[in-house]
């Protein structure tokens, strides 16, 4: 295996679950399918720096929102912060990760 990066495009199969669920929420799992492409890409030092670049801001921006949540919850005495800190630290991860990594490639090729 080239690079590990791509499994990350088998979370899009949660998708699936919309369907059989009947709740279409599932269906925002899809997105995950973008990352497949990267089976075939060929990981040089620059894509494991932009890989990197990108995943140091992701985690710390899910371990504040994990921070925040657990505190406001202990705070407030209320399990629905919690579980909405859960799902908004995962998903503000993804997105920081993905922004930042599209747009070191978008600077790399244009740089070409």
């Amino acid at each position: 295996m080239k690079n590990k990066l791509g499994l990350l495009g088998f979370l899009g199969l949660l998708g699936l679950l919309g369907f059989i669920s009947g709740n279409y929420v599932y269906c925002s799992f899809f997105g995950f399918l973008v990352f497949l492409r990267y089976f075939w890409v060929i990981p040089d030092e620059l894509f494991k720096a932009n890989v990197q670049k990108a995943a140091t801001p992701a985690f710390f921006v899910g371990i504040t929102i994990y921070a925040i949540s657990v505190a406001l919850t202990a705070l407030l005495i209320s399990p629905i912060i919690f579980v909405i800190g859960l799902v908004t630290g995962f998903a503000a991860s993804f997105l920081v990760f993905t922004l930042i990594l599209v747009s070191s490639e978008f600077n790399e090729s244009r740089s070409k």
